[in-house]
């Protein structure tokens, strides 16, 4: 009789994090022949066909919205389309294969060879595409990746030895995750294979850039320093190339995604609309076009329309992938959780700076024709195709502005009735720049979205906090206002000197402004001018080539909420 191969956890690095060791044994009997001539023996197997299932625990949030987890009554998913491999005692690689829908797998073996099955919290698919490569890691242990060991075990010598499975547990022991969270890094890999299948049904031919996902259960959602090889990752996050962390010696920042696992904190591993939506940030950034400057943000904040779009999107995507508009972001250990619904007109800050308004119109292009006002039902194809085309090539900024223009272009049978979702989130630009918006988040001061700047002409412009500032000890504010937009036509190649100038002393209530220049290219900075010169700011710029460019000026030295505006006038000269 075969026996159930108890698991256990272990990093690639060989660092045992469990051993579970259950007994078993299996036996049998016979009968000989009665009469006439015995049996011919059947000669010993020199190969054998080792075959099991792979599946993991996972834990779903209570029927009950904002009641949490459910870690009492995990639910047992095939760990589907993961690296497993066979090894020897020693560590020798003697099989490769991948694990299926169900999570079955099979391997073909010398008989009679102590052996060991193990699965890899990876996803690869090589050759013929669609192709990716996505990874689960340990960052608080030198990016070891996850995997799970079956206990060593001997083939025998019969042809087919069935029988082989592994079960990844939760680590619940009923009121903390006191046994090896095993599931954990399985549960992540499974809500990606989830989200990449979306973007399959839209591109079959999709080649995914590798990505890794960072885990561990002492992520901790910190305020501290920036440092994923002690834990502080602050939330869960994506980020692409050219970051660096904040440890004490600091280091680049491997891109990928960084997921939430302290218990005490917060834990991310079962938020599947979290994850999908970091997941989103990555499709965002590797298949089309991020401005988005990041930073804290909620459903109800008055945003930088690049920063409300990044998120409306990455929320949307995350309803998509799971074809459920309830998001619930579990907090408090297990006991409560977070969220709003897509299906549920928000007005809190509607508006074409509001993540809430893009995800709601989002969610309604992609879902049925359902509800008052939602006759819209295109699916996610037209949305990708609008987001590796249009949304990518865009003179302006991303933002709600050129994805709607380019939809309705695309799509001119529901061009009214993406209009019509438009209006009901009190959006009324009609091109990719905003023109014509009317809503100016009771600031009149906000509109237009862009201002014009010629070459040989001055323009003032204001940093205003009514909405808030800075978002974090790291940056500078993701907030309306927070960054005036210039829209610079250059009709030919030359140089340009672009220069913000404002107050050095302060007076009254304003204090001494601190300018900061970045001039943007389709989504490319093409000089940065962040110095801390008290006063003023200037950017110079050789071989200017004809095209759009957006100016994007802000004062860094803008805080609070509410206070003055601090104020610049910026020139463009050149020649």
């Amino acid at each position: 009789m075969n026996r159930l191969l108890p698991p256990c956890i272990r990093l690639a690095s060989s660092i045992a994090l469990c051993a579970a060791v259950l007994a078993g044994c299996g036996g049998g009997g016979g009968s000989g022949g009665v009469g006439g001539n015995p049996p011919t023996p059947t000669p010993p197997a020199t190969s054998v066909v080792v075959t099991g299932t792979v599946s993991y625990q996972r834990v779903p949030f209570k029927a009950t919205a904002g009641t949490g987890l459910n870690p009492n009554s995990p639910v047992q998913l095939p760990v589907h389309d993961a690296v497993l491999e066979a090894l020897s005692e020693t560590g020798t690689l003697l099989a490769q294969t991948t694990t299926d829908a169900a999570g079955f797998y099979s391997v073909t073996l010398n008989a009679g060879t102590n052996v060991k099955i193990r699965v890899k919290a990876q996803s690869l698919k090589t050759g013929a595409a669609p192709t990716w490569n996505f990874r689960v890691l340990n960052n608080t242990n030198s990016d070891a990746l996850y995997v799970l060991d079956s206990t060593v075990f001997s083939t025998g010598t019969v042809a087919t030895s069935a029988g082989h499975d592994l079960l990844a547990a939760s680590g619940w022991t009923g009121t903390n995750y006191t046994a090896t969270r095993a599931a954990a890094p399985f549960a992540i890999l499974d809500t990606v294979l989830r989200a990449k299948e979306l973007v399959v049904s839209a591109s079959a031919a999709a080649v995914f850039p590798p990505l890794d996902l960072y885990w561990s259960p002492t992520n901790i959602d910190s305020t501290g320093a920036l440092c994923p090889d002690t834990g502080n990752i602050g939330t869960s996050f994506y980020i692409g190339s050219g970051g660096v962390d904040e440890c004490a010696a600091p280091q680049s920042l491997p891109a990928g995604i960084y997921i939430l696992g302290a218990f005490a904190s917060d834990t991310d591993e079962f938020d599947q609309h979290v994850l999908a939506h970091e997941f989103g940030h990555y499709i965002e950034d590797q298949f089309s076009r991020s401005d988005s400057i990041g930073g804290i943000h909620g459903p109800s904040d008055r945003l930088d329309l690049r920063v409300a779009f990044g998120e409306g999107w990455g929320d949307a995507f995350s309803g998509m992938t799971l074809n459920d508009p309830v998001y619930r972001d579990s907090q408090a250990m297990v006991a409560s959780d977070f969220g709003f619904n897509f299906e549920t007109d928000s007005t809190a800050s509607e508006g074409w700076f509001s993540e809430s308004s893009v995800s709601e119109i989002l969610w309604d292009i992609f879902d049925g024709a359902n509800e008052p006002g939602d006759t819209v039902a295109l699916g996610f194809p037209p949305i990708f195709a609008v987001m590796t085309g249009a949304q990518k090539d865009t003179d302006a900024l991303t933002s709600i502005f050129p994805f709607a223009n380019a939809l309705r272009s695309a799509n001119p049978g529901a061009s009214g009735a993406i209009g019509v979702l438009l209006a009901d989130e009190n959006i009324s630009g009609t091109d990719a720049f905003g023109a014509g918006e009317g809503n100016d988040a009771d600031d009149p001061n906000l509109l237009p979205v862009y201002t014009n700047i010629d070459l040989g002409t001055q323009k003032s412009v204001c940093s205003r906090n009514k909405f808030g500032s800075k978002f974090d000890v790291r940056g500078v504010g993701n907030k309306l206002g927070n960054r005036t937009f210039l829209r610079f036509d250059n009709d030919a190649p030359r140089n340009i000197v672009v220069t913000a100038i404002g107050a050095t002393n302060g007076g009254g209530t304003v204090a001494a402004t601190d300018p900061d220049i970045i001039v943007w290219r389709r989504g490319a900075v093409i000089v940065r001018a962040e110095g801390s010169t008290v006063g003023s700011e200037t950017s110079t710029m050789t071989a200017f080539t004809a095209g759009t460019y957006i100016i994007d000026v802000f004062d860094y030295a803008l805080t609070g909420t509410n206070t003055a505006s601090r104020c610049m006038t910026v020139s463009v000269t050149g020649s």
